[in-house]
């Protein structure tokens, strides 16, 4: 009895170290995918949820969700914009990401136990959620498409865990309530299951259930095409899908589809293959170290810095936060044209243009003072217009980027200001109201409905108070050259410092001292007491190359500035035979000085 007793204990063990053998491949996966995800959404993901949460604006209202209830895949990414209304938190941005991975990962194990894919299982199970990782930290995708790959994975499962042949009919027969949900996801789904009847399936019902599930999917495209929803053909195809071109999908999106419709030949395959509980082991380490060493060198080789950082100082545009945009171009220069943009535009809204213009990194001259009004900047370039009076413009900019791309919450908010400024209180009431339909963006509205109907209060507020008092007296036509509409603003509202100093800048890029010379003389009427450092530094320069005396309009250059011209030349005097020292010790002296820029860029 003791005997087999022991025996009976020792098999228990056996069977507990067994079963505990089986769960740590699964325990240090998830670890794997925890460690990796949480790495990059929390550290690095700041840019890609600002990006993703201003494409669009969830608005709870029954006009809202109407217009996703009339074609498939609709509710999908209405429940994708659910979610991505709250981006504005990272943490809560990587928490959802990070879900969706983890729900990848125990779908895809569930439906790999029930096919007993064997040795290769693990290797089997990480390769979606590590696909989707890296299409999630893209900037172009939308959590609906997170959504959209679940839901096809979990489709697919019960398909395989049916049971019954009624039960089986029974689930593909539900196909068109998928696809009502899915769209043009679900159209994946009759290739995973035709390729999985063809592998598992034995006797007639290899070919009846394909036959059958073709069947369904034609019948249910053409109701939808023809009679329920009157789509095209195209949009059924696409939709919600992200397309970057037309009929062309990001290329990690086709290659996870790929994976998903050969997932059955995959476990298969790995079920025949046999080998002892040691080579497992060897081959589930060697996976994991292989799958996280590529994700780290992916990671580091296509981790875009100054795209971060351009959506970095984006949000503190959007929060007006103008100082940390000048501490991050200052600390950690962007080289994108746009980023340049925005360290100019916050030097202006702080006065500082003129001052500190060349403190900043400047690798485009005038270019990142003013964007094109193309699409592609449109809904940045709405700020410089803004920022120099021109209302009009700027709401023209605002209301076409609507019509574009929907309503965004920073198009909303810029129809509302310009309204509110020009007047038209009606109407700002209207756009007022659909920000108080959201979640985020209701305390703002409330705010700025105070303003309704009340031209007193709009004066008396720092912002729009100062924009009233930037626009021009009369109007004229916007021109297609930008320094012409500044001379346009002048003229109609000669007081407009912040188109003055723009003015000054694109001179200073074009390095034309001399007409920076005849604006200087109408600074004391315009009411300055001093004049800004680079214009004293060009000043200085002009002097310096056609030795004049210049009337500076009863200001005179600080004493600061002609020390540090002084300092300036001798250094160049002491150098200027040696080109290969010259620049080094010119720019430990004078990087951010307009004479440096005029030298040597």
């Amino acid at each position: 009895m003791k005997k087999k007793r022991s025996i009976d204990i020792l098999l228990d063990k056996i069977l507990q170290a067994m079963k505990m053998a089986e769960k740590l491949p699964v325990r240090i996966s998830l670890i794997l995918i925890l460690t990796t995800s949480i790495a990059y959404f929390y550290f690095y993901g700041e840019g890609l949820f600002f990006f993703q949460e201003n494409k669009s604006l969830f608005i709870f209202s029954n006009e809202y969700i109407q217009k996703y209830l009339m074609k498939p895949g609709g509710l999908l990414e209405y429940s994708g914009n659910f979610l991505t209304q709250y981006y504005y938190s990272d943490l809560y941005g990587s928490l959802i990401n990070i879900a969706c991975l983890i729900l990848v990962f125990l779908v895809f194990l569930k439906t790999d136990r029930r096919l007993l894919a064997g040795s290769f299982s693990i290797l089997l199970i990480l390769v979606p959620p590590f696909l989707l990782f890296f299409i999630q930290i893209s900037y172009i995708h939308s959590i609906h498409n997170s959504l959209g790959y679940i839901l096809l994975a979990l489709y697919f499962y019960f398909s395989v865990v049916t049971t019954g042949r009624r039960s089986r009919f029974l689930c593909l027969a539900l196909f068109p309530v998928f696809f009502y949900l899915t769209g043009s996801f679900a159209l994946v789904y009759p290739l995973i299951y035709i390729v999985y009847s063809i592998v598992y399936k034995k006797g007639i019902n290899r070919y009846l259930e394909p036959v059958f599930m073709i069947v369904t999917t034609g019948v249910t495209f053409i109701i939808f095409k023809e009679i329920l929803f009157f789509q095209p053909a195209d949009q059924l195809l696409r939709y919600p899908l992200p397309f970057i071109e037309v009929l062309r999908i990001p290329v990690l999106y086709n290659i996870l589809f790929l994976y998903m419709i050969l997932f059955p030949v995959f476990t298969h395959v790995s079920g025949l293959i046999k080998l002892k509980a040691k080579y497992t082991g060897f081959i589930n380490l060697t996976t994991f170290i292989s799958i996280f060493a590529i994700t780290v060198i992916q990671l580091s080789k296509n981790y875009d810095h100054d795209l971060a950082n351009l959506f970095k100082i984006g949000k503190s545009v959007f929060k007006q936060d103008w100082n940390s945009i000048i501490r991050q171009h200052e600390t950690s220069p962007s080289i994108n044209s746009n980023g340049q943009y925005y360290y100019n535009l916050a030097l202006s809204e702080k006065g500082q243009l003129c001052n500190r213009l060349f403190y900043g990194r400047q690798d485009f001259g005038s270019k990142s003072l003013i964007l094109p009004r193309d699409y592609a900047h449109l809904d940045r370039a709405i700020y410089y217009y803004y920022s120099i009076g021109l209302i009009s413009e700027a709401h023209r900019l605002a209301y076409e980027s609507m019509v574009k791309n929907g309503y965004r919450p920073e198009n909303i908010k810029m129809l509302i200001k310009t309204e509110l400024i020009n007047g038209n209180y009606k109407i700002a009431s209207g756009y007022i109201n659909i920000l108080k339909k959201t979640s985020h963006y209701k305390k703002w509205a409330d705010k700025y409905e105070k303003f309704l109907n009340n031209p007193e209060l709009i004066k008396a507020d720092p912002e729009l108070g100062e924009k009233i008092r930037s626009i021009p007296d009369t109007d004229f036509f916007i021109m297609s050259g930008d320094i012409d509409n500044i001379d346009m603003i002048l003229k109609a509202n000669p007081d407009n410092k912040k188109a003055f100093e723009y003015k000054i800048a694109w001179l200073l890029f074009k390095k034309d001292t001399k007409t920076v010379l005849n604006e200087v003389r109408k600074m004391k009427a315009m009411g300055y007491m001093n004049i800004p450092r680079h214009i004293e530094e060009a000043i200085l320069l002009y002097m310096y190359f056609n030795h004049e005396l210049p009337d500076l309009g009863d200001l005179i250059v600080s004493m600061d500035t002609e020390l540090r011209f002084s300092r300036y030349i001798t250094t160049y005097l002491n150098n200027s035979e040696n080109n290969q020292i010259l620049e080094r010790e010119m720019k430990k002296i004078g990087e951010k000085t307009f004479w440096y820029y005029y030298q040597f860029k």
